[in-house]
């Protein structure tokens, strides 16, 4: 089905999760001193709900343990356990309301992320 500018996207396009209708950009520096969560929400945000994520690797240790937690539907789901050196990685098909990222590398260094979602 094209697209009209003058209307909103259609109830299938969006349940598809083929459209986006906007986007954001964030830079989260994860330090595993920490004991604060880093991530973003979109709810809070007013994003919406995220259709597909980027996590793109600016700097850190390859060797490091990141643990991304995915917020769906209102619910905490398990961990996903990846090194640093698998990154870039792009999740998609998923409606995601919120992101958590931590990294246990044992040492002072912080793994420094951005995050491109699109809504």
């Amino acid at each position: 089905m094209a697209y009209d500018a003058t209307h909103g996207f259609t109830v299938q396009e969006a349940t598809n999760l083929q459209v986006y209708k906007n986007y954001s950009f964030v830079t989260i520096t994860v330090d595993d001193d920490s004991t604060v969560n880093n991530g973003t929400d979109w709810l809070t945000s007013g994003d919406g709900v995220a259709k597909e994520v980027t996590f793109i690797p600016y700097s850190g240790d390859a060797a490091a343990v990141i643990t991304l937690e995915l917020k769906i539907g209102g619910s905490w789901g398990d961990d996903i356990v990846v090194l640093f050196d698998d990154f870039p990685m792009t999740i998609n098909n998923l409606l995601i309301d919120q992101i958590r990222i931590q990294s246990s590398t044992g040492t002072s260094t912080a793994e420094v992320f951005g995050v491109l979602s699109f809504h």
